[in-house]
């Protein structure tokens, strides 16, 4: 199908990529500020002005592009009654941030589809976006942040951005990303013999901060390659803002969420019911929207950490021998239990801050002896796997001080970190003899079944894979 998006608009584009569906992207040049102004003058209602200049723009496109199929697409914000556009002046943005504060505005998304210069289609969604109380500080902070990217919008803001300025919404993520996917594609498969268009799923990872994420590069990848209908981006939100923001985003149709640092603990609690290994965790990276539509949580690194370690050791044992862990945070939380559950006799446990391994030692058996932190080379000979779960060795971080002249040979050393790919631990590990793996497959393994979950296809971890987030 000749397909054609009259639209300069990025997010529109990133819509029809994620539906599968092949377009060319033209932006039609329309004067939409005097367009706006004649409509207005004669009190034309929202929705008309909305479609007037849908129209206008995918009529100037398909007069020259007659054989295509050309969709054109606006969006206009209306408040008590007044039509906003685009801010002209971070001065401007200020008054309509200050005026919508606690309100609730509507969002007018038109969409039309040409052939042949002639209407064939055409759909008008008005969504109701409910913003939170924002104090004049917060109003401030935000247009400092946001203001090259938010200027080019009707209203001043990006919901895909900062989705936590609202308390609430009526409506769905594609209307209000300004293309009605749905209706859209329906259109187009009355219209074309291929295989139908599906509307793309929704998925993204949260966290605070986020945009270190290498989740959307992965899932990116596992959506194109399995050419599954699908999208998945990044979201911050910050902790206080964690429960109204995933319950509002789960209502515009996302179907779960990878979650970050420092939201893990809040996912689980947040959930309507959740795994037994997350249970056990006390903590939760994945959600998922069921059928029913309950929130189930999950907890994966222990699974991408036992399946990584699976992938690169032919001669592994767990129940071999005692392991040692080294950090006290949520990683080692969730090796902690995968170690456990795979049969490993009895883990020693060492943390620069002794009582925070005592604790978690505490939450999750009496087969985890906790050591200190000065005593972890003495151990070394007892052990058969040996597991950095700590930041130490990572780029930017300091270095992990271990002293390994005192290893098992036969021991399997293992550090979660990968950057660099081969730690100086893993380094010094191979030296002595020992089998070494890095970190890079903990972090791909563990996003499978999250992909499953919310795309219903089971991807492929490989080097193609791999080299592409390490890139």
């Amino acid at each position: 199908m000749d397909l054609i998006l009259a639209s300069q608009s990025t997010m529109r584009r990133r819509i029809l990529n994620a539906a599968r569906i092949d377009a060319q992207f033209m932006s039609p040049q329309i004067d939409e500020e005097n367009i706006t102004k004649s409509l207005i003058a004669v009190q034309a209602l929202p929705r008309d002005i909305a479609d007037t200049l849908a129209e206008h723009k995918a009529l100037k496109i398909s007069r020259k592009n007659l054989d295509s199929w050309v969709i054109g697409c606006d969006q206009i914000l209306v408040f008590e009654g007044e039509v906003f556009g685009k801010p002209v002046s971070p001065e401007a943005l200020k008054d309509t941030l200050s005026r919508f504060s606690g309100q609730t505005h509507s969002l007018v998304t038109a969409n039309v589809i040409y052939k042949n210069g002639k209407p064939q289609w055409r759909h008008v969604s008005i969504s109701q976006l409910s913003m939170r109380i924002i104090t004049a500080t917060e109003i401030d902070t935000y247009i400092e942040a946001h203001w090259p990217v938010v200027k080019h919008s009707a209203g001043g803001y990006h919901f895909e951005r900062t989705p936590d300025l609202f308390s609430s919404v009526r409506g769905n993520w594609f209307d209000i990303m300004g293309l009605s996917i749905d209706p859209i594609l329906s259109f187009l498969n009355q219209n074309q013999t291929g295989s139908p268009f599906q509307t793309p799923r929704l998925a993204a990872v949260l966290g605070h901060p986020v945009a270190q994420s290498k989740s959307p590069l992965m899932h990116g990848h596992w959506l194109k390659k399995n050419q599954v209908s699908g999208d998945y981006i990044a979201i911050d939100i910050p902790p206080m803002r964690f429960n109204t923001t995933v319950r509002m985003l789960f209502d515009v149709g996302f179907s779960g969420f990878n979650v970050t640092i420092p939201h893990k603990v809040q996912a689980l609690a947040f959930a309507d019911d959740m795994s037994s290994r997350a249970h056990r965790i006390g903590a939760a990276n994945t959600l998922i929207k069921m059928d029913s539509g309950k929130i189930s949580a999950d907890n994966t690194d222990g699974y991408g950490f036992m399946t990584n370690l699976g992938s690169q050791s032919s001669t592994w044992l767990p129940g071999a021998g005692p392991s040692l862990v080294l950090g006290a945070g949520g990683a080692a939380r969730a090796v902690l239990v995968a170690l456990l559950d795979a049969g490993v006799p009895k883990i020693y446990l060492c943390n620069r801050t002794r009582a925070r391994a005592e604790d978690l030692a505490a939450d999750i058996s009496y087969c985890i002896e906790v050591i200190d932190w000065e005593d972890k080379q003495d151990i070394l000979p007892d052990v058969f796997t040996v597991v950095n779960a700590t930041s130490l060795g990572m780029t930017g971080k300091p270095p992990l001080e271990f002293d390994l002249k005192n290893v098992n040979p036969d021991a399997l050393v293992t550090d979660l970190i990968y950057a660099p790919l081969e730690t100086q631990l893993l380094r010094d590990a191979r030296a002595r003899g020992c089998e070494v793996v890095s970190g890079i497959g903990m972090l791909l393994h563990q996003g499978v079944p999250g992909f499953d979950a919310w795309f219903g296809s089971w991807p492929a971890v490989d080097e193609e894979l791999e080299a592409l987030v390490l890139s």
